[in-house]
């Protein structure tokens, strides 16, 4: 006879039970340390004060959650082959400097090197209301998303000098870029963070009002160093919110006495410190980047009663036309954890063609400093032994390496120069010259001046030795000439190391006073003396009187106010360092003779 059967319990997968179980464990941890509102609005008190009152928090996460949240909330994001992750900052694929306003007001206006139609300076100003309002506008925006972003990290390596920095963001992407670029800290000290010292409000989703007072478009960058807090409109750029650091770095790092730089820096084996700075096409993050050299960092630095000191937890590569065989540090570290941002990603196999300029040129990648693995952890260093001022001369004149006095670096860290050739821009036809003060005029709160004074003064007390360093060209201007060997550059680098250069002989330069060296270990002796590489002589004449009639005119906007900010007598010793004015004058004249009596042949031939 035939039993009833049983029904069967439905089976039960245990692998998924436990799977769920897991993900309940996480989403509860993450209830209590990421998304609890009460606990972060609690703890500060700049949020009550701006109105900031987020439906959901997600504060400090992992990596790995960060990757979650981008995936599944903005389109275009992908992982890579590598594990990066590539993503997209919209329409803004750089910095927007013309849109950076600084709020003026009695507390910090006459420190302020503020922008005016001849003084190049970068601070555009705004009044307090203003800033309001756009702090109002990113903060609404904020408040009405689904859930937003904070991390909370650290700027500076020195203890003494560390800043605590709190931002606020939509974006996982910019969250995990400021996670990269911040010092991150640890489980003890975030739950210690306490109140921020500086608040960046990133709603740049949302356009800023470009009919506002102060607005010049629907971008807006704004920082207001009484509250200490930065609002972004208008751009999803995440190199905005870096150098917003940056630029709160160099306005109170010099109100400490400790002098900030944007430079690159690293340390020998006996504890020798050298600071490079340079701009892009100088080589400064090459030949900063020495496998027998641990690296501090490669690009914002303070100088302080200790040492030096990176002010970042991370770097922030360009990458256009990177190659494993040329740039390998910077290669391995684009892995997991790592933000790549504006590339081009094969859809199929999510390899990322570093070639591609279809997006921008400005290509980038952004990483923790310790996936550099020569990075010195923690990244600080004694006085440095040696500051390296790099340009590349497509004039041709300059000497592939000189030797400066006080004077001079002011005057050359000043004026920032390097050059532009045929080609890398549309419209330049000719070699043209660039200057930025400080190797970093887009960032600059003081005037250019008291950053320069404070650096002669640090290299004065530590015995510092300064160089100007051309890695351009030789023999002529680009087009005619060639460009400076690297090798020639590295064996020029390793002299100032070595120390080698000390007991040169050396021969000075006429018009820039430059001390060029007859003999240097690894480099030809004729190729130190630029006016023996030319065929011309009244040619390379010439050339190096309009340069140094270039140096004088960009030197001229730093002059309308500098007795105010460092005294007549410092304005005065650091003109000095620069070309002498007489010997241009004559030599220009000389060369409107030539070319006059040149001129004049031709007409009685015809």
């Amino acid at each position: 006879m035939a039993t009833k059967s049983t029904p069967k319990t439905p089976h039960q997968d245990t692998a998924l039970l436990g799977m769920k179980s897991a993900a309940a464990k996480q989403k509860e941890q993450i209830s209590s340390t990421g998304v609890s509102v009460s606990s972060i609005m609690d703890a500060c008190k700049a949020f009550k004060e701006s109105g900031f009152k987020p439906k959901m928090v997600y504060r400090n996460l992992p990596p790995s959650h960060l990757y979650e949240k981008a995936l599944r909330y903005e389109p275009g994001t992908h992982i890579v082959n590598s594990g990066a992750l590539a993503t997209s900052s919209g329409a803004k694929t750089g910095r927007c400097p013309r849109d950076k306003r600084v709020v003026r007001e009695p507390s910090t206006e006459r420190d302020i090197w503020w922008a005016s139609t001849s003084s190049g300076s970068p601070n555009y100003e705004m009044d307090e209301r203003s800033f309001l309002l756009n702090r109002e506008t990113a903060v609404s925006y904020l408040n009405s998303l689904h859930h937003v972003f904070v991390f909370d990290g650290y700027a500076n390596w020195d203890p003494e000098a560390r800043i605590k920095v709190r931002v606020v963001t939509e974006r996982a992407y910019h969250a995990l870029f400021m996670h990269n670029m911040l010092i991150r800290p640890t489980g003890e000290e975030l739950e210690e963070y306490g109140e921020p010292d500086f608040i960046i409000y990133n709603a740049g989703a949302f356009p800023a009002n470009r009919f506002s007072n102060y607005m010049t478009s629907t971008t807006s960058v704004d920082i207001n160093l009484k509250s200490r807090e930065m609002v972004i409109l208008g751009t999803q750029y995440a190199g905005e919110m870096k150098k917003g650091v940056f630029s709160v770095m160099h306005y109170l790092m010099p109100k400490r006495g400790v002098l900030s730089l944007h430079s690159g820096c690293n340390m020998g084996a006996a504890g020798d410190v050298t600071l490079f700075f340079g701009l892009s096409g100088t080589g400064k993050t090459t030949l900063s980047t020495d496998p027998r050299r641990p690296l501090i960092g490669d690009d914002e630095h303070c100088w302080g009663p200790e040492g030096v000191f990176n002010i970042e937890g991370g770097c922030y590569a360009k990458c256009i036309g990177l190659k494993a065989s040329s740039e390998p540090e910077i290669y391995k570290a684009i892995r997991f954890g790592s933000v790549l941002e504006n590339v081009v990603v094969n859809e199929a196999t999510r390899a990322v063609d570093f070639v591609s300029n279809v997006i921008t040129e400005n290509t980038r990648a952004s990483y923790p400093i310790d996936y550099i693995d020569n990075a010195k952890i923690p990244c600080v260093g004694p006085h440095p032994r040696n500051v390296v001022l790099l340009c590349c001369d497509a004039f041709g004149v300059l000497p592939p390496i000189s030797k400066l006095s006080l004077e001079q670096v002011m005057y050359h860290f000043i004026s920032g120069y390097t050059s532009k050739v045929a080609g890398t821009e549309m419209g330049v036809t000719e070699p043209e010259a660039t200057f930025s003060a400080c190797y970093g005029g887009a960032f600059l709160m003081w005037h250019p001046m008291k950053y320069a004074a404070m650096l002669a003064e640090k290299m004065r007390q530590h015995g510092t030795k300064g160089w100007l360093v051309n890695t351009g060209w030789t023999g002529g201007s680009y087009g005619v000439g060639s460009r400076i060997s690297l090798k020639y550059t590295r064996a020029i680098i390793d002299a100032i190391h070595s120390g080698a250069l000390n007991s040169a002989q050396y021969l000075e330069m006429p018009l820039f006073k430059l001390q060029v060296p007859t003999s240097c270990p690894g480099v030809p002796s004729v190729l130190l003396q630029p006016a023996l590489q030319w065929a011309d002589k009244d040619d390379f004449n010439n050339t190096l009187a309009q340069l140094a009639t270039l140096f004088v005119g960009s030197f001229n906007s730093y002059l309308e106010d500098a007795a105010l900010h460092v005294g007549a007598d410092m304005a005065d010793r650091i003109l000095s360092g620069g070309p002498d004015m007489k010997q241009v004058q004559e030599l220009c004249e000389a060369a409107a003779a030539t070319a006059a009596a040149a001129a004049a042949a031709v007409n009685e031939q015809q």
